[in-house]
């Protein structure tokens, strides 16, 4: 497939957008900023955990689905709608995703060109920081009322978690490339959040842009079959519902040339 041209108002956009990146600024130099406190925590939470039992490792799965859902709240509420009453608080998160994020990358053309433009793409690096201070409580009063390996794996999954978003994020947003086509679960996600760019759906539709696992069970999928077919969907469109049709398929921006 050839590459899509871009609309006038998106081209303008990035181009305003990238006169006002700031000279200093690194892509990866913002990706580290995110992964070496991430992965840092990781490491010491690791080293901390010992003869971890069997119910121990189990607390981990409801922890998963409790982020998969908590990930699928926030981005359609904070970054779609803002909540009412913390509406000054979450504006600047609402206007960056919806305003400028969604401008930026729509589903005829969800690829970045350089680096630079990770501004635009991956979160600013204390976020992280706000969702590690946020589990702290969590994880101590968990470590408390049963074991310390308990509140280790609850402090870990954290950045374990953010880290596998930020990840995936970029592999929506990069040229298409042999890894993202073929790698299960990544080539899923690629076709599930180019269809959120989507204007005509993205204000309901395909919240998770790790697993899309919250959007099966609350319905707010564009496709219309089980939690393993979504999982491993890959770019398949045979299952797309009928009224989420519009705008995608072949139009996706999925196969622009690496």
């Amino acid at each position: 497939m050839k590459e899509i041209v871009m609309s006038e108002k998106q081209q303008n956009f990035r181009e305003n957008y990238k006169k006002n990146i700031a000279d200093w600024y690194n892509g990866w130099g913002h990706l580290l900023s995110i992964f070496v406190p991430g992965i840092c925590t990781i490491a010491y939470c690791i080293s901390q955990v010992s003869n971890v039992s069997a119910w121990e490792l189990a607390t981990i799965l409801p922890l998963i689905l409790l982020y998969n859902f908590c990930e699928w709240w926030l981005h359609k509420n904070s970054m779609h709608k803002p909540i009412k009453h913390l509406k000054g608080a979450l504006m600047p998160v609402f206007h960056r995703h919806t305003h400028e994020h969604h401008v930026y990358f729509t589903s005829k053309r969800m690829s970045y060109d350089t680096n630079r433009e990770w501004r635009i793409v991956l979160f600013p690096p204390y976020a992280l920081l706000i969702f590690m201070t946020l589990t702290l409580p969590w994880a101590i009063l968990l470590g408390f009322l049963s074991t310390a390996n308990v509140g280790y794996l609850v402090m870990m999954l954290t950045p374990i978690y953010y880290l596998n978003y930020e990840t995936f994020h970029l592999c929506c947003h990069v040229k298409e490339n042999w890894f993202v086509k073929f790698c299960p679960l990544i080539n899923s996600i690629r076709r599930h959040h180019a269809a959120h760019h989507s204007q005509p759906i993205m204000m309901e539709r395909n919240m998770n842009l790790t697993y899309p696992i919250a959007d099966w069970a609350m319905g707010t999928s564009d496709l219309n079959r089980g939690l393993i077919g979504h999982l491993f969907n890959g770019y398949n469109t045979k299952y797309i519902k009928e009224e989420c049709v519009d705008d995608q398929g072949s139009e996706l921006d999925l196969a622009t040339p690496a």
